[in-house]
């Protein structure tokens, strides 16, 4: 590699690069520019915070004139912005910039240091100078709502933890770096006053991100280089601007950068000259899988006469999906590093893997040491791995394979970037305003609808189009998946029993299953999941996604005519209510509109909305007898047919139903609860104390 010295040679050596990467086939796509140096007809191109500008050749982060103490700056890339994703959406966007900064000390001193960003959020941030390089401030310090990544170039230890006064850092949405490394072992001074070449490079494949410093002395070259794997769709949206920020403190110095090119780089194959090695290639390729699947098959076999008597691989489908090795799955996840963990469940941790031989991004599940050790643990990884693997739907998340090595219980999932369902629509709860604005764009009443079609359809053909009838019992936001066209993938198939079996419904459980909030009533007297329950859980699912709102959490009421509530100075009353009951109260008052989230801002489309609710409260109608089938569901939410007409007031839960407790194997007694909405003792505020499920 060619370092420059100059800003002519920085331009000879990026025309070499862009040279290699043509005949290497590699084209670039996006974004892409040069800026050898910088002079006034360059204004245009950026945008610049008060006081930074275009001087001596140079971007001036931040002031070069007047008092510059305790100053901060941005200048911002404006002509375009960075694609998170390539142009097939198949892996994230690989790029590479360089740019040469020059920190010269005022007053001999130097302080605080300049940083490199990609971010959502352009604007410099108030009272960020100082330690803040311009970055954050001690408000947003930390905050996944920066959504920035950053290579900071630190010239003051300004902080305790702060690594020394001349280091290089990478830093995710917060001043303390997620890697850093000193420069002083290498003799790159960032202060001196003389230039020193940057090079960032990211392989949105291999998620790979490289740093590499380089300054000239008079001792010679002097060389240092960081990298670390970052998936940016963890942390980034897209659209994404390019940015330098600088700082100064009590002490002052010039922060510039003095050249800049940036590229985005599609890896294609060129055909032409090539053809005839590629059809070679080909044949070999061909070659390899066949003698590989021959491998595979006989060693396949080997493996399983010798794992006979291991009881849970017994169990496990051996036509099913892949068997992993635990070694692959460990390279796959960093070894289940802390920076790839997705999410946490009730059974288990989520990662972000990369299978290279698959070439695939995934999603594993570990299963928590506990559980896997339990027989609950086991049956459920059991059940998730044979109930999946026969199924094919586009609304279901699609089990790629399974490992079961001494302790370990892992499954390998498709990966969605999106993420889990519930982190986008109780985001605005979480947030700043600022993030809630993000939030309203991402779930648009466009996408929720969309989102309850999917779980609808999805629902319906393991109720009535897969070979066998399949019961979910979890349905709920943090068990439904987004792809990034914010399509609805259901998943986690831990609790799911199979009740079909050559034409005999079977009952599977004796235990209460699922998750409090979404439980039908009759699931606590019977112990057992029915096509009924499901449907009721799908109904509490409709009005989580329309209002925003934990079916978990009491929601509270605003009453005024209810004497056995406190009253405030106005005479109103506030009265804790779970979602089926708030929204049914709604519903009787002719305010079903009034269910929508209010991050919607009222921006939906109110016949869907109320659809969507008629159905939902019909599907969490008290008696089971009542509610729609799936397919009805899926005729009213997709096909048009008319949405049901629930009772403008909550019937009772009456129990048993029609004298049915011989065929239930119930107790003969009847239990009435006048669970009404409004009123305290509601079957659905008894389950928030004594009657609990997963």
């Amino acid at each position: 590699m060619t370092v420059p010295n100059t800003g002519n040679s920085m331009l000879n050596f990026s025309c070499i690069a862009f040279a290699a990467i043509i005949i290497l086939g590699r084209t670039c796509s996006c974004l892409e520019f040069n800026y050898p140096n910088f002079n006034t007809s360059h204004m245009d191109d950026f945008s610049f915070s008060p006081g930074s500008t275009i001087a001596n050749g140079s971007l001036q982060i931040t002031p070069n004139t007047g008092n510059i103490s305790h100053r901060s700056g941005r200048v911002v890339y404006a002509r375009e912005t960075l694609k998170l994703w390539n142009s097939k959406r198949s892996a994230l966007t690989s790029f590479k910039t360089e740019f040469v900064l020059n920190i010269l000390p005022q007053n001999g001193t130097a302080g605080e240091g300049m940083a490199f960003l990609l971010t959502n959020n352009p604007l410099l941030p108030s009272n960020s100078s100082g330690q803040w390089l311009g970055v954050f401030n001690n408000q947003t310090d930390g905050a996944f709502t920066n959504r920035i990544v950053a290579v900071e170039f630190d010239t003051k230890k300004s902080y305790e933890a702060d690594l020394d006064d001349n280091h290089v850092g990478i830093d995710i949405n917060s001043i303390k770096s997620v890697r850093h490394s000193p420069l002083s072992n290498q003799s790159i001074v960032l202060s001196s006053g003389s230039d020193v070449w940057v090079e960032i490079k990211y392989d949105g494949t291999s998620l790979l991100f490289q740093v590499t410093l380089v300054q000239y002395s008079t001792s010679g070259l002097h060389v240092s280089a960081l990298s670390r794997y970052i998936n940016l769709s963890l942390a980034l949206l897209d659209n994404i601007y390019l940015v330098f920020a600088a700082s100064t403190g009590d002490f002052t110095q010039l922060n510039q950068i003095k050249s800049w090119n940036f590229t985005t780089i599609d890896r294609t194959v060129k055909v032409g000259a090539w053809r005839k090695v590629l059809l070679a290639l080909a044949t070999l390729i061909i070659f390899s899988i066949c003698l590989f699947a021959v491998l595979f098959m006989w060693r396949t076999l080997t493996r399983q006469r010798r794992l006979a008597y291991r009881n849970l691989e017994k169990m496990i489908d051996a036509h099913g999906p892949v068997k992993f090795k635990l070694k692959e799955l460990r390279r796959a996840t960093a070894n289940f590093s802390h920076s790839r963990k997705l999410g946490r469940g009730g059974f288990g941790t989520v990662y972000f893997g990369y299978v290279k031989r698959m070439n695939l991004e995934v999603a594993v599940k570990r299963v928590s040491t506990n559980n896997a050790k339990s027989n609950r643990g086991e049956q459920e990884f059991v059940a998730e791995v044979n109930t999946i693997s026969k199924l094919s739907h586009r609304n279901l998340v699609k089990l790629i394979g399974w490992c079961h090595e001494g302790s370990e219980l892992l499954l390998v999932y498709e990966y969605f970037p999106m993420g889990r369902l519930d982190k986008l629509l109780y985001a605005g709860a979480r947030e700043s305003n600022s993030s809630s604005e993000t939030s309203v764009l991402e779930l648009t009443w466009e996408r929720r609808y969309r989102i309850i079609c999917g779980v609808a359809s999805a629902l319906d053909y393991l109720h009535h189009g897969s070979s066998k009838r399949i019961l979910h019992r979890d349905v709920k936001a943090s068990n439904v998946m987004l792809d990034g066209e914010y399509n609805a993938r259901l998943g986690d198939f831990g609790l799911a029993r199979v009740i079909q079996h050559d034409g005999v419904t079977h009952h599977s459980t004796q235990a209460v299953a699922g998750t409090r909030g979404y439980m039908a009533y009759e699931s606590f007297f019977t112990g057992r999941a029915s096509l009924d329950t499901d449907v009721y859980v799908f109904g509490v699912f409709i009005m989580e996604v329309v209002t925003g709102r934990s079916p978990s959490s009491s929601v509270l009421y605003l009453n005024h005519n209810d004497d056995n509530c406190e009253s405030t100075e106005q005479g109103q009353h506030h009265v804790p209510m779970y979602i089926v009951d708030w929204t049914w109260k709604l519903y009787g008052q002719g305010k079903a509109l009034h269910a929508a989230d209010p991050l919607l801002d009222g921006e939906f489309d109110q016949a869907q909305e109320d659809y969507a609710v008629r159905l939902a409260l019909a599907c969490c109608h008290p008696n089971p007898r009542e509610r729609p089938s799936m397919r009805t569901a899926v005729q009213v939410l997709i096909d048009g047919a008319p949405a049901p007409e629930p009772p403008l007031n909550k019937p009772a839960f009456v129990w048993p139903l029609g004298g049915n407790q011989q065929e239930m194997e119930l107790p003969d007694v009847g239990l009435l609860f006048t669970g009404t909405a409004g009123q305290h003792s509601s079957f659905c505020s008894m389950t928030s104390t004594s009657l609990t499920g997963r």
